[in-house]
């Protein structure tokens, strides 16, 4: 059988034996019921990740790569449950500098700048000039821009690609600014469309600093002891402080919204909503978040027929729709006519 030299794992189909340059997302060494190491990978590149196992010299791989580490592998494509596992047959990591990192990390599909301006142009249109003010400013500022741009929504699960957080929070917002005309229409100004828009920018805003994002993503120690709910809260201290008169009132619901998004104390959430509009960006996040896992999941599926393998995360098969997810327009949520 002929190989095939350095394929993107996108490209990776059954019973192909192929050698490439993979970024390392998780290494675990294990040992079979007979007492044998073996290790169990996570790889990764652009577009995607696979599973590996190695059994040949198991522990010395163990001992010479870590995580983020780049390895050159040889080996084969099975299908295990429906997913594409690689049996690596010899590996050896691959030294810094020697290959460009574009090739490893999975980013958004959008342009992130092009995102970053349908946010502030968002932004702009809130009443409340001292909410316009703290998004404005976050948004415009230095070290927030460049993280922002970058970051991903999640360790892993949902938008985990650099570029994620901006398309998973402008797709938030758009959600919560169409529920606030809908609830307008409904209920007055009962709702406040300002604070919904805040919810949907600042809710996982703290993640720029929760999380390293320049090869492959793993929490920062800030991160792993403060949390995102925290440092996004802090922000919101630094940024409010800059701005003259900003309501004290205000910056304790800006706070809430941060504080309550994950909806049950069960589900790491410090907070439950207390407010309307705190619910509304808990269920909205919890909605666009699952969505996108889901989608990729089902792109990323290769089982026959029409259902899906089983998600872990469900722990259930989806059906899968007849028209596959792909990504639409130039900005999430956006109409793909007004291009």
């Amino acid at each position: 059988m002929s190989t095939v030299y350095s394929p993107f794992i996108a490209e990776l189909k059954e019973k192909m034996e192929f050698e490439g340059a993979f970024l390392v997302k998780i290494i675990q060494l294990h040992m079979d019921k007979n007492g044998r190491p073996y290790l169990n990978l996570i790889l990764m590149d652009k577009t995607g990740e696979v599973e590996a196992r190695v059994w040949d010299n198991a522990a010395k791989l163990a001992e010479e790569v870590r995580t983020q580490d780049l390895v050159r592998v040889a080996g084969k494509v099975n299908l295990y449950q429906g997913r594409k596992q690689i049996v690596i047959e010899a590996a050896a990591k691959v030294p810094e500098g020697s290959v460009p990192l574009d090739r490893f990390v999975p980013a958004s599909a959008y342009d992130v700048n092009r995102l970053h301006a349908d946010m502030v142009a968002l932004f702009k249109t809130l009443e409340d000039r001292h909410l316009r003010d703290l998004a404005i400013l976050t948004l415009e500022d230095p070290d927030c821009k460049k993280r922002i741009l970058r970051a991903p929504a999640a360790k892993s699960v949902h938008h985990a690609y650099a570029g994620g957080l901006i398309e998973h929070s402008l797709s938030v917002c758009r959600i919560l600014d169409s529920l606030a005309k809908h609830y307008r229409n409904y209920y007055g100004a009962a709702v406040s469309r300002d604070l919904l828009l805040i919810g949907g920018l600042f809710h996982d805003i703290g993640k720029i600093f929760e999380l390293s994002f320049e090869r492959g993503t793993e929490y920062t120690k800030e991160g792993q002891l403060i949390g995102h709910h925290v440092l996004g809260c802090e922000l919101v201290d630094r940024i409010t402080s800059r701005i003259e008169g900003f309501p004290l009132d205000l910056k304790i619901h800006v706070k809430h919204l941060i504080l309550a998004h994950h909806g049950k104390l069960e589900y790491g959430s410090p907070k439950v909503p207390h407010s309307v509009e705190a619910l509304l960006v808990h269920y909205v996040d919890d909605l666009d978040s699952k969505v996108n896992t889901i989608l990729e999941f089902i792109g990323d599926d290769t089982q026959h027929g029409e259902f899906t393998a089983v998600n872990r995360l469900f722990e259930h098969p989806f059906l899968k729709p007849k028209t596959a997810p792909k990504f639409q327009g130039t900005s999430p949520g956006a109409d793909p006519s007004e291009a």
